[in-house]
């Protein structure tokens, strides 16, 4: 059996040779696999690294009720995803995320390769940097690279030794590596940092330390 893939996802497209041509030439993928043939594929799978993006053929509610024949619940089922695509605009909701090893190489290469006008490469709170496209269905992705942060999104310490894409110091988080509440937070630095190490007293501290994380991503939507 082939080996699994950390990311596959399947697409259903127009033209499945015009996306494996773009796939390809546009943004470094390599067809690992196609049915019938390449010359007119009516699925195909393409890879980077070690991540598939399936494309297959859009087909009408009957083409799509037919390849089941023999199947009255498949064909029906088949029939009614076909049904519904005719409908609504592919991808709406849902962005792909592809990671590359270099994100502003990456983007440096596709862009040379021809697509114009792309977001550049943006390093985010969370400890991704990335940048996103659509292809030629509108489907929509964003190609990523984690990094290294240099402070807490949390509390605001800094990190050290931090993994890539990693967001919040050990005093952040619990013994699982989750955030912890926000009273937690709040209270570990109204004493820790404020009454400790800045000699506030216990009321001072407090609001000092609200207004200091609410400036920080973890906690902005909170507010003072």
């Amino acid at each position: 059996m082939e080996q699994a893939f950390p990311l596959s996802v399947m697409l259903t497209v127009r033209d499945v040779a015009k996306s494996v041509a773009f796939y390809r030439d546009k943004l470094g993928f390599t067809l690992a696999e196609c049915w019938p043939d390449e010359k007119a594929p009516m699925w195909a799978s393409m890879r980077l690294d070690r991540q598939a993006i399936m494309l297959g053929a859009q087909m009408s509610a009957e083409q799509a009720a037919q390849m089941m024949a023999g199947d009255a619940g498949a064909a029906a089922y088949m029939a009614t995803l076909a049904k519904e695509l005719e409908k609504n605009k592919r991808g709406v909701g849902i962005v792909t995320y592809v990671m590359v090893p270099d994100v502003d190489a990456y983007h440096a290469a596709v862009t040379k390769r021809g697509l114009a006008n792309l977001p550049a490469p943006k390093s985010q709170f969370y400890g991704l940097r990335e940048f996103g496209l659509e292809d030629l269905d509108g489907f929509r992705f964003l190609f990523y690279t984690p990094i290294q942060m240099a402070s807490c999104q949390s509390c605001g310490m800094p990190l050290q030794d931090a993994e890539p894409g990693q967001m919040y110091c050990q005093y952040c988080t619990d013994e699982k590596g989750h955030l912890r509440p926000y009273e937690q937070v709040l209270e570990g630095t109204t004493v820790g940092y404020f009454m400790q190490m800045q000699n506030l007293p216990r009321l001072a501290a407090e609001k000092a330390a609200r207004e200091h994380l609410a400036k920080l991503p973890a906690w902005k939507s909170r507010g003072k």
